[in-house]
């Protein structure tokens, strides 16, 4: 029980004191092209492919 509180104790202090700074840094950043999110669709649909390519070798 107590490992629980202290997580998220631990939590909540993480998001008090990175939150402004992440907030900030994100408002900063330069926003993405459009052929940057397209790249990054394309990575993030072939590393699901490959967890599922993998998921379903070691099934059988």
């Amino acid at each position: 029980m107590w490992q629980q509180l202290a997580l998220i104790g631990l939590a909540v202090a993480v998001v008090l004191f990175l939150g402004p700074g992440v907030k900030r840094m994100a408002e900063e950043s330069p926003s993405g092209s459009r052929e940057d999110w397209w790249t990054f669709v394309k990575i993030m649909a072939a590393v699901v492919g490959f967890i599922l390519l993998m998921i379903l070798f070691l099934r059988n």
